[in-house]
């Protein structure tokens, strides 16, 4: 497997990929273990949740180790998802490796391993909470691009949206994807900063063309101004098109 790596010369750009967002929020976020497999999460819960109503659900997947985290990713989001009234889940993840190369067999076994997480997470907190099935995006920050296109594209009825944020994403993953009415209108939108690394914007197009040439009806692509940013508000508001009327804060 040829994997797309970032040049080590630009790691320190990358400055640890920093968390600018707000975080004042007027309740803290948690960290969980899974029951049904090994596994943590970190989880943000609006303070005004009640369970009398339903809430929508964004799985957020992080990037390369030792650049991001699930604790970063909930970081990212909690301030975002207190004000528009979100439940935030941030799994650990193993195959989100965007820089070095990693063996191919243990990746793909990394890969399978992160899509039987990222399942087990929207059963864990629908057990926990009054979640929206038909409302739970999956969104991946980076190398997270990785599981998301794995799981997001075999699971299309898990999901009512994908939205990549300066991915990564590699052919050998979409070769898998079996290509049905369901996935084909999943709604996708891949986006990316115009100043980001050079693979980062490669292998954004290397995504959008796959599903372009494959008929997807509701994708969506942006170059943003700016670099390697992790952009939530971003997100929410290619997301916020498809969600129902009462979940629109």
């Amino acid at each position: 497997m040829k994997k797309n790596l970032v040049a080590l010369a630009v790691l320190g750009t990358l400055a640890g990929c920093p968390v600018t967002q707000r975080q004042d929020s007027p309740v803290t976020e948690i960290r969980l273990d899974m029951s049904t497999c090994r596994g943590s999460y970190w989880l943000y819960v609006p303070s005004d949740y009640s369970p009398q109503q339903d809430w929508p659900l964004v799985i957020t997947l992080h990037g390369t180790h030792g650049w991001d985290s699930s604790k970063a990713q909930i970081k990212e989001w909690k301030y975002l998802a207190e004000q528009r009234g979100l439940i935030v889940a941030a799994p650990d993840l193993k195959s989100v490796q965007g820089i070095l190369p990693v063996n191919e067999n243990l990746w793909r076994s990394d890969l399978e391993a992160d899509e039987k997480t990222i399942l087990s997470v929207i059963e864990d907190v629908a057990k926990r909470y009054q979640i929206d099935r038909d409302c739970v995006l999956l969104t991946g920050f980076s190398a997270g691009g990785y599981p998301l296109y794995y799981t997001g594209l075999r699971h299309p009825d898990k999901f009512s949206m994908l939205i990549a944020r300066n991915c990564n994403s590699d052919l050998t993953i979409f070769e898998e994807i079996k290509l049905t009415d369901a996935v084909r209108s999943l709604p996708v939108a891949v986006f990316w900063g115009k100043d980001d690394l050079t693979e980062i914007g490669r292998q954004s197009w290397q995504a959008i063309r796959w599903m372009g040439e494959r008929g997807f009806s509701n994708l969506d692509r942006k170059k943003y101004a700016g670099g390697h940013l992790r952009r939530p508000e971003t997100a929410y508001n290619h997301w916020r098109k498809c969600l129902p009327e009462k979940y629109r804060r």
